[in-house]
This record gives structure tokens, C-alpha cells and sequence, in this order.
């Protein structure tokens, strides 16, 4: 049962890593949700067949080699279809390519959630012991398949997960059938044989598109990647090198450096990209003074604004530092202390190792500290003052721009984030932001939002003399630029005169109002009135509702003007939730409902039942509800986003199984089940008012101890958590076992429908009302839970035939 669980979740996390690289970052949240619906799909399919014991004991070997075989398919399949979702031209083959990902995918988990049923139904006796192997399977499966992918890459590591899954089936197997006891070695042997094919000797090529830098390099350079790693955060690729004179930068630079660009030194780089997208360069570069020289381009790229504004040798702090660029950048401009972070280990390990001499050793610079950490959690915890902050485009703006990450949190981007970086400037320092513009204007004046917010948090009655912003010549990026003192005279003189040099515009002066969005949205006597009439989502966004890039509004999604009337601006993110939900509403009727009306109409009747299921479902939705919102709160306290979720969803898991091994010995009766789900509710409430204030009491103490913090605070609420579910397998069991299957559908469809629930209730609300609605699941499981000691199975026998066909009894 744990490698089969453990192998369900392992796929889940690998098939959403290759998703990533292979179309976009949204897409993934499909296989989390093809992988619930599949589970669901198989129990209510055991429930329709209703294979006896000794059906499912000759059966269940088989069942986990089919799954282990649909998924050697699914993994070939995939890198076979390659499709681009963001090409108009390709949407024909798209839909056909969707469709063949969905099926391959469904096929893979609802054969994972047949064999995981089948156990269950076969001894559903023994559900607590089943309930402790399936969480504590899965809960090792989470921080294994991490190290697996590194090791073995994304599709090295599927075909891995598929030789386990074999294994598994030989053991449940010969458990019944012991012909199978002979099959083993040589199954066993094929398995490892193939395994390590894929894994080592002839791994697979995943197909990338072009809309995504990583394709788009491929196909002009004609050839692949010259290093390539697999790490939590993303595929990292570098690319052959490339000689330019034109700059690639964020923002490109003005025209001005362009009119004699024959005469300009050459720039030899190499592009980076993670999962093929967030592309950067490493320059070429011999780590001289004099080699800086070249690198005078910057001179005249908006993202040297913060330069411009009269601070002398400042010290810097540099989120997000990619490939290396902003670190020179900083040194160009006699920056006396440059502190870099990047979140991404691989990219801090090129800069320091194989790439080291390529990019001159920047990182071992005197004035010059890379550390590999998540930009607010290192915000969070430092206490040093600097001159200045900068972050320059740390994600993919071609993405954003689509809605790419419509459904991602980011924890950099909220007033609490700028209003802790404004607290770590000194007096004049200026706290600094490259983003895109958009037309209308969002991205930035959403940013231009937050900065005024945590301005004025911070007892500024003018925020707009704060805060100044200059766009590039083509109006398509900004820089943002914030300071905790009112900006002088002197210095918006010197940038205005590097601005006009350069021909870039003032989309802010604090002292020359301009006739701009983001001045009529600085200086509006009523922010909000002004955010509610705008035609997107603009207004600051905080900590407990960190969805920066949730822009398009549900009233408005559609094609229009504000779209550009192209396919990269259409709000495909928040098209993803609807379709996950409507999936899983589709899947709930064709597999829950309509099975239950075909059992009424065919003599089945099973008084209670409704109830019944209804305590599955709610504890479907409730579980994932509470664990969702437990990951983003441990995120910034635990510091590294992959940490926080391993973190969070190992421990819940490892712990629910204790739950359930205790359950099974101080449950017996409605009462004492009630009185579990009532503690859960209050213990949710609990976590909502406390945790803040832990987190900010213990935000210093190093991170191997935040980690064990962590493990220690989630523990009461998941050990408490894994209780109430197998209980009421066991009674099921004891009462109506032909409903067991059912209650294990139910439960998978409505952790799907959590899901996406929970997403569109954080991203309308907060993560504390999405927390609460948790909490309100398990009180009225608590209400229902009694239906499991009243449920029967009654058998209504035809005249004409005197048996229920199909039906077999357990």
C-alpha cells in the first residue's frame, strides 16, 4: 500500500515538474487534477463492478502492473506530442495534444486509483492500518521524489516510479496468486532493465515550445542546450554561446546606445532558462575593471535608474540575480557592498563552479556575497540597512502577461513585502522594481499600488512624493523606484536628465505631474473607488491574499481591447480553475450520481447513504483546504518555497497516518468521532489566531530549526486530522461495505473540487477565510457523522429474475 501511494504522489509532483517545462506553469494544476479525478473515477468504477474478495485478491496483482505499465505509456506518449498553447495557429493541434496529455494521464492515475480502491475494498478491516501505510507512503514520497529528480531527471524519474509501482503489484500478487511468486525475477529484471534505459543510457528529450525562450533558442541557435539540471525549483538549461551587440536585457536599452551599434564591442553570452522559461544571460566576462567598460550599455537600460538618483557608492541588495547581470550592474556603478541572492541552488552553483571562469568570478568578488535563499524570507530575517533594493524582472514577463501565473502566490510582491524592504533602506536609500507595463497599465501600476499602500502603513500622508517611475523608449517595461523620505529636487533633476537623455519617459515625477495612469492613481482622493473602477484587478495585495497576478477580473473574460487582441493576453489562468472545476463536476456526475441513480433503478437501495456520502466529500474538501492554506503560511516562515511544501505536506501526511493508527483504539462510537472532528475545528481556529504571531516570535532562528518548528506545529492538527476518515472506512466497512468504493470516489472528487475552491476563495478573499471554510467542512462532518452507524444495504430482489444483477456479496 505505501509504495503504491507513494508512487500515485511521486508521479503527481514529476508529471507537474515535466508540465512546467513542457507547456506552461498553469497547466500543471491539470494533473493534480486528473490525478484526484482519476481516483475517484476508480473507486465508484469498483463499486459499479462489485468484484467480490476473492475476485479482487485474484485481480489486484494485475491491477498495479497495469499501472505501472500505463505510466512507461503516458511517459513515452508526452514526449512524442509536443503542443504550444499560446500559438493561435497550433490551437487545432493543441486541443488534439490536450486531449492526448488528458487521457494518458487519466489512464495513469485512475489505474493507480483502482489498485489503491482495491486494497482498501479488499481489507477494509483493516482500514486504520491501510490509512497509516497510504499517508506515510505518500508523506516519504514527497521529499524522495525531490532527490530522485535530481538524480535521475523528470523522466528518469517516471520511469523509476514504474518499475517500484511492478514491484509492488509482484507483492500483492503473490499474496493470492502464487503463480506470480515465479513471474518476479524475470518482471523484476525487465523492469530494472527499462528503468535505467530511460533513466541513464538513452533518456528521453522532452519537447519544448516555441513560444518559451528555451524553444525559441533551440530552434535559432539549431541545437540543444550544452548543460542541462534538473533541481525543485525548475529544469535548468544553458545554451551554447552567442555573440551579440545588442543587449539582452529586461527592458532592452535606448536608441541612443543603438545608432552606432557596429562600432560597439562585442557581447559574448550564454542564455539560461528555467523550465525553459525566465531566461537570462551570463555574459562573458574576465572579472577586470577594464572588461566592465563593456558592459556601458547599461548607461542607457531603464534598469539602472536607481543609479541616477545622486545616493554615491552605494550598498546594494539584489533579489533575483539570475545570471549574473545585476551584479555587474551594481559594480559598474561603484555599488562599495553588493549583496546577491538567488532562490534557484543550480544557478548559485554555475556562477560558482563549471561557469565560475566564464562569468569572472563575480561571485568571489571582495565587496560582492551570493547567497542562495528566497528573496522576502531573506528580507524577513535580516537586519541590515541598505541604499539600495533592487529586483529586476524575476520571472518570465511573456508568461505573466498570459495569466501564466494566475494561480501562483508570490510572496515578493505584497505591501507587507515592500512595506519590510522599506524598512531595511537607509533614510535615502530607494527600494527599486523592474516590471512590465502592460497596455492598459496593470503589472506596474498594480506595484505602484503596493508601494503607496505600505508608504502610507508607515504614516506617509503623500505617498506620491515617494515614488517616481521611468519606462523604457517603447513604454513597455518600468522601474519603480521607492523611498521611505520624500524624493529632493536634486535628485528627480538628475534622473529626469538621464531619462530624457536616453528618450525614456516619466510615468511618475514627483514634482511635474504627469497625465498617466499611474499619476491619476497616486495622487486619486479615493485609491479603492479608483481600484474598484479600473479595468482590472489592481488593488494592494497582501500577505494573506498574495496573488499579484490576478488581474483579470470575472466579469470581463474575454477577448477585447484591454486583451491586445492577442492569445498571450487572454486570462488563460483563470479559464484553467473554471475547467478544473467544471471537470471535476463532470466527473462527480458521470461517476457519482448517475452510478447511484442506476443502483436505485436496479434494486439497490441503501438507506442513509446520502449522508454517508456526504461525510466523505466533506472531508475531501476540508482536508485540502486546510493543507493548501498550511503551505502558503509555512512558506514565509520556513523561507524556501520547495522546502515549505515538502515540509508541509510530508509532515501532514506522516502525522494524519499516526492519526489514523490512534483513531482506530479511542474511536468507537458517533460521540467519540464527533467529539474529533469538533477538536479539528477548534484546533483550525487556533492555528488562523496563532500562527502569525509564532512565526514572527521565532522568524530568526536558523533554518534547519524553522524546519523543525514547522514539523512541530503542524503535527497536533494532522495527527488529529488522519482520524476521521478511516473511521469511517471501518464502520462503512461494518455496515454497508458495498458503499466503501463510493465513499473512496467521493472523497477524491471533492478534494479536486477543494482545490480549485480554495484557490478562487483565497484569491476573492484571503487564505484566513479560506482556512475558515475548512474548518466549516469538518463541523458539518461532524453533524452527518452519526449517518455511519445508521447506514444499511438493503437488497430489493426482482420478481422476474430474484437477484440483483452484478451484485455480489462481500
Amino acid at each position: 500500500m505505501a509504495l503504491i501511494s507513494g508512487a500515485v504522489l511521486a508521479l503527481q509532483i514529476t508529471f507537474t515538474r515535466i508540465f512546467s517545462l513542457m507547456i506552461w506553469h498553469h497547466f500543471t494544476y491539470l494533473v493534480i487534477g486528473v490525478a484526484m479525478l482519476g481516483g475517484g473515477a476508480a473507486g465508484t468504477f469498483l463499486a459499479v463492478r462489485q468484484w467480490d474478495h476473492a475476485t479482487i485478491g485474484r485481480r489486484i496483482g494485475l491491477l498495479a502492473v497495469i499501472f505501472s505499465l500505463c505510466t512507461l505509456v503516458n511517459l513515452v506518449a508526452i514526449s512524442l506530442v509536443g503542443i504550444d498553447p499560446l500559438r493561435a495557429r497550433q490551437l487545432p493541434w493543441t486541443i488534439v495534444g490536450l486531449g492526448i496529455y488528458f487521457s494518458c494521464l487519466f489512464a495513469t492515475f485512475f489505474s493507480g486509483g483502482l489498485t489503491i480502491a482495491a486494497i482498501f475494498s479488499r481489507w477494509v478491516g483493516q482500514a486504520h492500518r491501510l490509512y497509516f501505510a497510504d499517508m506515510v507512503g505518500a508523506g516519504i514520497s514527497t521529499i524522495g521524489v525531490l532527490v530522485l529528480i535530481q538524480t535521475f531527471s523528470g523522466p528518469g524519474t517516471i520511469a523509476l516510479v514504474a518499475a517500484v509501482v511492478a514491484l509492488a503489484g509482484l507483492f500483492l500478487g503473490s499474496e493470492t496468486a502464487p503463480r506470480w511468486r515465479r513471474l518476479a525475477p524475470a518482471a523484476l529484471v525487465v523492469a530494472l532493465v527499462i528503468t535505467t534505459l530511460i533513466a541513464t543510457v538513452a533518456p528521453l528529450r522532452l519537447p519544448v515550445p516555441g513560444s518559451k525562450e528555451l524553444g525559441w533558442a533551440m530552434q535559432a541557435q539549431e541545437t540543444g542546450p550544452e548543460y542541462t539540471r534538473w533541481d525543485p525549483v525548475g529544469r535548468v538549461d544553458v545554451m551554447p554561446e552567442i555573440v551579440v551587440r545588442e543587449p539582452m536585457i529586461v527592458g532592452a536599452v535606448g536608441s541612443v546606445y543603438l545608432q552606432d551599434l557596429e562600432r560597439k564591442p562585442d557581447l559574448p553570452l550564454k542564455l539560461l532558462t528555467i523550465d525553459g522559461t525566465s531566461m537570462t544571460g551570463m555574459y562573458a566576462f574576465d572579472g577586470s575593471d577594464a572588461d566592465l567598460e563593456r558592459f556601458r550599455f547599461l548607461d542607457h537600460a531603464v534598469i539602472s535608474a536607481p543609479y541616477y538618483i545622486g545616493l554615491q557608492e552605494p550598498s546594494a541588495l539584489l533579489i533575483g540575480v539570475g545570471g549574473g547581470l545585476d551584479i555587474l550592474l551594481a559594480r559598474l556603478y561603484d555599488a562599495r557592498r553588493i549583496t546577491a541572492i538567488e532562490l534557484n541552488p543550480t544557478i548559485v552553483s554555475l556562477l560558482k563552479g563549471p561557469y565560475a571562469d566564464y562569468t569572472g568570478r563575480i561571485a568571489e568578488h571582495p565587496n560582492t556575497e551570493l547567497i542562495v535563499a528566497e528573496g522576502r524570507s531573506y528580507l524577513t530575517r535580516n537586519t541590515e540597512k541598505y541604499d539600495i533594493i533592487q529586483g529586476i524582472g524575476l520571472d518570465n514577463l511573456a508568461a505573466l502577461s498570459g495569466g501564466a501565473y494566475v494561480l501562483a502566490e508570490s510572496y515578493l510582491y505584497t505591501v507587507d513585502a515592500v512595506e519590510q524592504a522599506l524598512g531595511q533602506l537607509t533614510p535615502n536609500g530607494v527600494f527599486s522594481w523592474t516590471r512590465d507595463v502592460n497596455s492598459p497599465p496593470r503589472e506596474m501600476l498594480r506595484l505602484t499600488g503596493l508601494a503607496a499602500e505600505a508608504l502610507r502603513r508607515n504614516g506617509v500622508t503623500e505617498p506620491a512624493a515617494h515614488i517616481a517611475i521611468v519606462a523604457n523608449e517603447a513604454g513597455g517595461n518600468a522601474t519603480l523606484l521607492v523611498s521611505p523620505s520624500p524624493f529632493t529636487q536634486e535628485a528627480i533633476t538628475e534622473l529626469r536628465t538621464w531619462a530624457e537623455a536616453n528618450n525614456f519617459g516619466m510615468l511618475h515625477d514627483p514634482f511635474v505631474r504627469q497625465t498617466t495612469a499611474f499619476a491619476d492613481y497616486l495622487y486619486a482622493p479615493d485609491p479603492r473607488a479608483y481600484e474598484a473602477a479600473y479595468t482590472f484587478h489592481i488593488y494592494p495585495v497582501t500577505d494573506d491574499n498574495p496573488f499579484f497576478y490576478n488581474y483579470f477580473k470575472w466579469s470581463n473574460l474575454h477577448f477585447n481591447s484591454a486583451y491586445e487582441g492577442r492569445l498571450n493576453r487572454f486570462p488563460i489562468g483563470n479559464l484553467i480553475l473554471l475547467t478544473m472545476f467544471s471537470m471535476a463536476l463532470i466527473t462527480a456526475v458521470l461517476f457519482i450520481v448517475l452510478p447511484l441513480i442506476r443502483y436505485k433503478r436496479d434494486g439497490l437501495r441503501t438507506p442513509g447513504a446520502m449522508p454517508v456520502l456526504t461525510y466523505f466529500s466533506l472531508l475531501g474538501a476540508g482536508y485540502i483546504f486546510v493543507q493548501i492554506i498550511l503551505i502558503q503560511r509555512f512558506t514565509l516562515f520556513i523561507g524556501y518555497p520547495i522546502h515549505a511544501t515538502t515540509i508541509t505536506i510530508a509532515s501532514m501526511l506522516v502525522f494524519s497516518g499516526l492519526g489514523s493508527l490512534i483513531g482506530r483504539q479511542i474511536l468507537q462510537t458517533a460521540a467519540q468521532l464527533r467529539i474529533a472532528l469538533a477538536v479539528i475545528v477548534g484546533l483550525i481556529g487556533l492555528y488562523i489566531l496563532a500562527l502569525p504571531t509564532i512565526f514572527a516570535a521565532l522568524l530568526y532562528l536558523p533554518d534547519l530549526t524553522r524546519a523543525i518548528v514547522s514539523v512541530i506545529l503542524i503535527a497536533p492538527l494532522s495527527l488529529v486530522m488522519g482520524m476521521p476518515f478511516p473511521t469511517g472506512l471501518r464502520q462503512l466497512g461494518a455496515q454497508a461495505p458495498a458503499l466503501t468504493p463510493w465513499a473512496w470516489g467521493v472523497n477524491g472528487v471533492f478534494s479536486v473540487l477543494g482545490s480549485v475552491m480554495v484557490i478562487i476563495i483565497s484569491m476573492a478573499s484571503s487564505f484566513t477565510v479560506a482556512m475558515i471554510c475548512g474548518a466549516i467542512c469538518y463541523g458539518a462532518a461532524a453533524i452527518v457523522a452519526p449517518a455511519l452507524w445508521r447506514v444499511t444495504m438493503e437488497r430489493r430482489v426482482p420478481a422476474e429474475s430474484g437477484s440483483i444483477p452484478g451484485l455480489a456479496a462481500d
